[in-house]
């Protein structure tokens, strides 16, 4: 196989950072995800591009954030014309694979992958719900429950078992025989892989294998957290989500269901305890096959989860870390030191860009940036983030604070994560922090240009709106129609003898122009 190095990216499904140990908690065994950051980096400021997973997925597979690839809810497709991840890599010599949880639409579309086996929520269709049906005829869905609420029926036939076994299938197969378990090939032999493998879990139904029931110690999970905030001084899409997503006693007294939730946490770590046994279950097969020393490893999630957290279910238009924040570990990389922590901000937006630069190469992917660069410093890194609901909401995230700004309702939330990190107090509109929601509310429009495409004349393109756009994106001129720089030497003049930047517009030479009155760079200067 190639010198290059091989990529497994495991995508989670709804999993929260501070469920796992890598990010502080104490009450769940993950071996093997421990592993990982101890063999890698541990990400503490990584974000979802969106709260919601078709948008943050399409989002991975674009880079481009949610209002540029236009996927903007579930089950709705990207634009025409935006570059799928699988592709870009499998130009550039790799083989592509897919197994598991996929969640991408149209669901018959195969994004560049030469290869895939996937279960999709809800898919009669799929190749996991097929197989399970056939095997269990009796059923009518893959979620079935027994009176304990865990799954039916044993850890082989659980959904998320199944994923990690077709990926460990695919493994198996393209070491021993350089193609997939159906015979499909890379263009080159040889070829490293990009294999992606999704767990379904700890979405929900919350329904772990009886295999790792008791395996959370339930006095240890932390409690559900009470917002104390008055409505008033809550989102109005925040309020009505909470009054339909509960049953109406629950707004009379938040604490009447605290035994139904305390269970169902229980329930949700769990999953993770088996998503950490299927996690082992990859690195293994890596192993085996003679191919884990020259794989890097991520493990990432879509989005988080609330987990009733303020009366919150799942996940939705809200600002909060549970769900806005997620799990970023890259692992077994040589060119990251091992057992760190960064703080740089990153996201799910990233994942292209990164695995672009394993693959060696350096063309801009969207917005997408490098998280090894990003370490490395080698990429430059962000000021603020953003992360997009459809517009419903769109979040800015910087090292302290996270500001939301809700369309068309004259609405914001800004929480300070560092003096306030159960985040319930909204320090929007206090005269003190003016400036602060002035700076994010701007990022918030220089983020919807920048998703659209930025189109700007050439010859105004002064220097500072070059570093503005470049500060938000370092590879934009990569996708950047160049239209009307200065025409002629005599507008070069009048620019020096104005004391401004006259080599402003050097960037246009040796590009495509797609608009001109004349390119003064094409002709010798007049002399004087």
């Amino acid at each position: 196989m190639s010198n290059r190095r091989n990529i497994l990216l495991i995508m989670c499904d709804q999993l929260r950072p501070d469920f796992l140990h890598a990010y502080g908690a104490d009450f769940i065994p993950t071996p093997n995800i421990d592993a990982l950051a101890e063999n890698g980096v541990v990400f503490d400021n990584a974000i979802t591009a969106s709260t919601v997973c078709a948008p943050a997925r399409m989002s991975f597979l674009t880079g481009e954030f949610v209002s540029g690839h236009g996927a903007w809810t579930n089950n709705v497709p990207s634009r025409d014309g935006v570059e799928y991840l699988p592709q870009r890599l499998r130009d550039a010599g790799y083989m592509t694979a897919a197994t598991g949880a996929y969640d991408h639409y149209p669901q018959s579309e195969m994004f560049g992958y030469h290869y895939r086996k996937i279960q999709i929520e809800g898919c009669p269709g799929c190749d996991f719900t097929r197989e399970f049906l056939e095997k269990h005829p009796e059923e009518k869905s893959i979620f079935v429950a027994d009176k304990t609420q865990h799954f039916k029926y044993p850890e082989e036939d659980f959904y998320d078992r199944w994923s990690a076994d077709c990926a460990v299938e695919f493994i198996e197969s393209y070491t021993k025989t350089g193609k997939a378990p159906d015979g499909t090939a890379p263009e080159q032999e040889g070829a490293p892989f990009f294999l992606y493998c999704g767990f379904f879990s700890p979405h929900m139904p919350l329904i772990p294998p009886e295999e790792v029931s008791g395996t959370v110690d339930p006095e240890k999970v932390p409690e559900v957290r009470i917002q104390p905030r008055a409505d008033e001084d809550i989102a109005e899409v925040e309020l009505y989500r909470r009054a339909f997503s509960n049953p109406p006693e629950v707004l009379i007294d938040p604490h009447v269901l605290d035994e139904q939730r305390k269970r169902d946490r229980v329930l949700y770590a769990e999953l993770i305890v088996e998503i950490d046994r299927l996690v082992g279950r990859l690195v293994r097969s890596l192993k085996d096959c003679g191919v884990y020393d020259n794989t890097t490893i991520i493990f990432t999630s879509d989005h988080g989860s609330m987990e009733n957290d303020y009366n919150l279910v799942s996940k939705g238009t809200y600002p909060y870390k549970p769900q806005l924040f997620i799990p970023m570990i890259i692992a077994n990389e040589p060119r990251l030191h091992q057992g760190r922590h960064s703080d740089v901000l990153c996201g799910n937006l990233d994942l292209g860009a990164t695995a672009l630069d394993i693959a060696g190469e350096e063309r801009g992917f969207g917005v997408s940036r490098s998280m090894i660069g990003l370490v490395e410093g080698t990429v430059p890194e962000r000021r603020v983030n953003l992360s997009e609901f459809c517009d419903s909401c769109k979040t800015i995230v910087d090292k302290r604070y996270t500001f939301t700004y809700y369309p068309f309702t004259g609405t914001t939330c800004l929480l300070d994560r560092i003096s306030d990190p159960e985040e319930t107090v909204n320090l929007s509109g206090k005269a003190e922090y003016a400036e602060v929601e002035r700076k994010f509310l701007m990022d918030v429009v220089d983020f919807m240009v920048l998703a659209k495409g930025v189109r700007i004349e050439a010859h105004d393109l002064g220097p500072s709106v070059q570093a503005g756009i470049a500060e938000k994106n370092p590879k934009y001129l990569d996708k950047f129609d160049i239209a009307y720089p200065f025409g002629s030497w005599t507008e070069i003049e009048r620019l020096e003898k104005a004391g401004l930047d006259a080599t402003c517009n050097e960037f246009c030479k040796n590009r495509e122009i797609k608009a001109h009155y004349g390119v003064y760079f094409h002709r010798e200067r007049p002399k004087q």
